[in-house]
């Protein structure tokens, strides 16, 4: 779960302690101005009593390094299993305090509501955007054909300017990386700067806004599974060609894929590879340049610091979410354009709305719970290698192949097929990230980053060549009834 905020120390006599929905400003503030936020320890510093060792859980997507500098071996002081030098997991309660800083139940049963209320949320309007890019981006002479490649660029984009921000989330005195520094302070080196901005990355990845907007909608926009699928048309040369767009006639028509020519294998084996390096490429200078983008827009960011703002947004994205998830439903239960619908199609044949959106918007909040929740137990097990987002990227790698060979099984029908496709979309998608990958790739020391970036594409494009491969070229595919 998400952890509440708290404090080390007893706290004042003298004063009584503000909690809001598990976060103590005053204490926070405090915690971070004595740097001993738990788990933001610099290299050579000794864990405190009680402090969470190993970072063992992940509160939310990782933030890339500060982009100051090229040489990796001069950036700052890295600590192992993060991505920015701070630990991944890092504030967590453990149980170790005394019970004037445990927040109460209801407090940290707050939280959790509003963490899970922005992944819903998020996640719906993140997989809304990323089917949104893919039709957007997939036309007839479009340079680069693999439609998803946009929106794993533009989360990786969101991604880095979230994740480098230190003013939107600030609290209400101030980040500590607002330049206004007391004469303690004054005379430290950049080393010690750096471990601040690192402490107050720590405390911004446990609120619940930010969480839903880095692992709601950035990780939801991305899909690390529909990436692998891309890759491995590319192989198989079945990638969709654009000569047909869906929208270009009437009644829309499906995109062609029988137009790609028999080509010779090492052909295939160059597409591969152009479909790897430049999604690689790209989403990872998308995350630095959306780091750029934030010290740029520092000054024009605006600020939420009210923690009474905060609250009511809070509040109303409770509300939100849930009536987002109930609307899709509803509309998949009775979409527009059934018979006797607003669309007025004469026939459940004719009805597209399922598969193109709202099976997936249905089954999104789903993945991205999956996701949040498998990182949160399993990412700081292996300083080295984010094993939580390998697992989901994985695991919704293998689900996606077997969805893809479901629908096109001559068996099922027509709306068998359109929860397939969602599922694909929908689940699939959301469980799966590129924005978290490349912000880990980043963020790790370079032979770890290699390795664990090298270990998903192969094991991810392995999954799809087994799984859906042998279907393809044992027996071939059957054309799928529902189209998207």
């Amino acid at each position: 779960m998400a952890a509440a905020y708290y404090s080390d120390s007893p706290p004042e006599k003298t004063r009584k302690e503000r909690l809001w929905l598990g976060y103590s400003a005053d204490n926070l503030r405090s915690k971070v101005k004595r740097g001993i936020v738990e788990g933001s320890q610099s290299p050579g510093t000794s864990t405190r009593k009680g402090s969470h060792k190993g970072s063992s859980k992940n509160l939310s997507q990782p933030t890339p390094p500060l982009p100051i500098g090229d040489d990796g071996e001069k950036k700052k002081p890295h600590l192992e299993g993060s991505v920015d030098g701070t630990p991944s997991a890092a504030i967590e309660l453990n149980g170790k305090h005394g019970p004037s800083s445990i927040p109460t139940r209801a407090a940290k049963t707050g939280t959790d509501l509003y963490t899970i209320s922005y992944l819903i949320f998020f996640s719906i309007f993140g997989t809304l955007a990323r089917l949104g890019v893919q039709a957007l981006t997939f036309y007839p002479g479009a340079p680069v054909q693999t439609g998803v490649l946009w929106a794993n660029v533009g989360g990786s984009l969101l991604m880095g300017f979230l994740s480098r921000d230190q003013k939107t989330l600030s609290e209400e005195n101030g980040s500590p990386m607002d330049g206004k520094v007391n004469d303690e302070e004054q005379g430290k080196t950049d080393e010690r700067k750096l471990s601040a901005e690192q402490q107050y990355s720590a405390v911004k990845k446990s609120m619940p806004l930010y969480i839903g907007l880095t692992t709601g909608f950035c990780g939801s926009f991305t899909s690390f599974s529909s990436f692998m699928r891309d890759a491995f048309y590319a192989l198989a040369n079945a990638l969709p060609v654009p000569i047909a767009h869906p929208s270009a006639t009437d009644p829309p028509s499906p995109i062609s894929t029988t137009l790609n020519v028999p080509r010779n294998p090492g052909y295939s084996f160059m597409a591969v590879l152009a479909v790897l390096i430049i999604t690689l490429g790209l989403s990872m200078g998308a995350l630095q340049i959306g780091a750029h983008l934030a010290l740029a827009l520092e000054s024009y960011v605006p600020s939420v610091q009210s923690l009474s703002a905060r609250k009511s947004v809070d509040r109303s994205f409770v509300v939100l979410a849930f009536l987002s998830w109930l609307a899709a439903l509803l509309m998949t239960i009775l979409p527009p354009d059934r018979p006797g619908g607003p669309m007025g199609n004469t026939s459940w044949s004719q009805s597209t709305w399922r598969s193109k959106a709202l099976f997936a918007l249905v089954f999104a909040p789903l993945g991205c719970l999956l996701r949040f929740y498998v990182s949160l137990h399993l990412n700081g097990r292996i300083k080295s290698f984010p094993l939580g987002t390998f697992a989901v990227n994985i695991f919704g790698s293998v689900m996606e192949a077997m969805f893809i060979d479901l629908r096109r099984a001559p068996v099922g029908g027509m709306v068998d097929c359109q929860v397939l496709q969602g599922m694909s979309d929908g689940f699939c998608g959301c469980l799966t990230t590129v924005s978290t990958w490349v912000a880990e790739i980043k963020g790790l020391r370079r032979r770890h980053a290699y390795f664990y970036g090298a270990a998903s594409m192969v094991v991810g494009l392995s999954s799809f060549i087994v799984i859906t491969g042998s279907l393809m070229w044992a027996k071939g595919f059957n054309t799928a009834l529902c189209t998207t």
